[in-house]
C-alpha cells in the first residue's frame, strides 16, 4: 500500500536525521526502534492531519517533527501519552548511547544497549 510505504519512508528519514545510521547496532535494537517510530509517526500523522485538515490518506513527502505536536500528544488520548512517552524516552536512551565511545567504553556501552532492549521488553509485555 502507497501510505505504508510512505510511512516506512517517513520513519526512515526521521531515525536518519536523529540518530544517523543505526545499521550497525545490534539488529534488535535497530528493529525496536524502528517499531517506536513507526507506531510515533503513524499517531503523529493522524493528529497533524487533523490539525490541518488533511485527508486521511494524506501524508507529506517530508516530515519535520514539532516538539510542540509532540509534547501535546503526552496530554492527549491514552494511546498518544502512551506513544509520545516512549517515543521521548527511546531518543533521549538513543542520544546517551551514541555519546558513548563503544571502542574505549565496550561495557557501559553493551550495558545502555541492554538498558535500551529491557525497556521495549517492558513495554512490550505492559501492551499485551
Amino acid at each position: 500500500n502507497n501510505q505504508d510505504s510512505a510511512i516506512e519512508q517517513l520513519c526512515n528519514q526521521a531515525i536518519e536525521r536523529r540518530f544517523g545510521d543505526i545499521s550497525g547496532l545490534p539488529e534488535k535494537l535497530v528493529e525496536d526502534v524502528w517499531l517506536v517510530y513507526r507506531e510515533f509517526i503513524s499517531s503523529y500523522l493522524n493528529i497533524l492531519r487533523q490539525s490541518e485538515k488533511k485527508p486521511a490518506d494524506w501524508t507529506p513527502e517530508t516530515l519535520v517533527i514539532e516538539s510542540e505536536l509532540t509534547d501535546g500528544m503526552r496530554h492527549f488520548f491514552s494511546d498518544y501519552q502512551h506513544i509520545a512517552r516512549e517515543f521521548n524516552r527511546l531518543n533521549l536512551k538513543m542520544d546517551r548511547l551514541q555519546e558513548i565511545d563503544k571502542d574505549n567504553q565496550g561495557n557501559l556501552y553493551q550495558h545502555t544497549i541492554d538498558d535500551i532492549l529491557k525497556q521495549f521488553n517492558l513495554q512490550a509485555t505492559m501492551r499485551q
